[in-house]
């Protein structure tokens, strides 16, 4: 009986996550109320979860976070040369769903900017630099801070990401080529 009540608690959180995901893709106003209603859950069944709007959209972050910062730390951690480990990670930004880029487009309106700062330097800005130094001392990367270089390599990667709502005309680049660009790029840069 316990195994089943924990089974429909995970199961009504992804709900959740999976409903906030969509009402945020959706540009749909994020409420307590409306999130219960497309669950179709009572209001007062996310309060037995979530004490406040802020704790809901905390969980959704550590939900939609938690498979990225897994997945970044098997490339960076892998035995792989750093110029591989660099180009796996481009793949996995651009591998990134288009649900998973706007979310992160509201996450980046709703945080402050030292938030936001603060964990990029730790998911993303520390193992980038392990990263560099690596290529530095064993593939003939070009020899400047570490830090220097992982911050170019997280704008060039991420970057275009952010400008995309931006671009003249409201043009979407084809995503793969935007990825052999920032390859290249990349390449001619760190060697």
């Amino acid at each position: 009986m316990r195994r089943n009540k924990e089974m429909l608690e995970r199961l009504l959180k992804q709900e959740i996550v999976d409903t906030v995901l969509a009402l945020i893709r959706e540009g749909e106003s994020l409420t307590m109320e409306e999130v219960a209603r497309r669950c179709g859950v009572a209001k007062g069944t996310l309060y037995n979860y979530f004490q406040n709007k802020e704790e809901l959209l905390s969980h959704v972050h550590q939900a939609v976070l938690g498979p990225l910062v897994e997945s970044h730390q098997k490339i960076f951690t892998s035995a792989n040369e750093p110029l591989v480990k660099i180009h796996q990670f481009i793949d996995a930004v651009y591998g990134t769903s288009e649900t998973l880029s706007t979310y992160f487009r509201f996450v980046w309106q709703n945080k402050t900017a030292e938030m936001m700062f603060l964990e990029r330097v730790e998911l993303l800005l520390h193992p980038l630099a392990a990263i560099c130094q690596e290529g530095i001392e064993r593939s003939g990367f070009v020899k400047v801070d570490p830090y220097i270089m992982a911050e170019m390599i997280y704008g060039t990667v991420i970057g275009p990401f952010t400008t995309l709502p931006y671009r003249d005309g409201g043009s979407h680049p084809d995503k793969t080529k935007m990825q052999q660009d920032v390859k290249k790029l990349i390449d001619q840069i760190v060697l």
